[in-house]
């Protein structure tokens, strides 16, 4: 089977089946923003994604970048955790929410070289 690319970009929020997760991974369906290079994600069946949680509360930090409520097409405010990213196979993408502006990209950015210590 050959290597289809995704109709999907970096900085794009998408809904993502994260299970099974094992262990403290984060699981179940929920929102995720790409954080692969569009290149990769013009060329391969799977994507670099950070899953997206509840922010109850929390303004975020350099790990965990807030999303206001409507941004990138989360319903409520959010947080982008960068030391959860994963690799993921499109079969688990059902369908996009929406995208982040570039500010917001710029700050996972940040967050991913952090927690990679890059």
């Amino acid at each position: 089977m050959g290597v289809t690319s995704l109709a999907y970009q970096r900085g794009d929020v998408v809904w993502v089946d994260l299970d099974p997760a094992t262990g403290s991974e984060i699981n179940k369906c929920r929102p995720c923003l790409i954080v692969q290079r569009n290149a990769a994600n013009e060329t391969s069946p799977t994507t670099i994604v950070a899953p997206i949680g509840d922010a109850r509360g929390a303004k975020g930090n350099v790990l965990n970048i807030f999303l206001a409520a409507g941004t990138g097409g989360v319903r409520k405010d959010s947080l982008v955790i960068c030391n959860q990213i994963r690799t993921i196979d499109a079969v688990r993408i059902d369908g996009k929410l929406g995208a982040v502006p570039a500010p917001v990209m710029a700050a996972v950015e940040k967050g991913v070289r952090v927690i990679l210590d890059l």
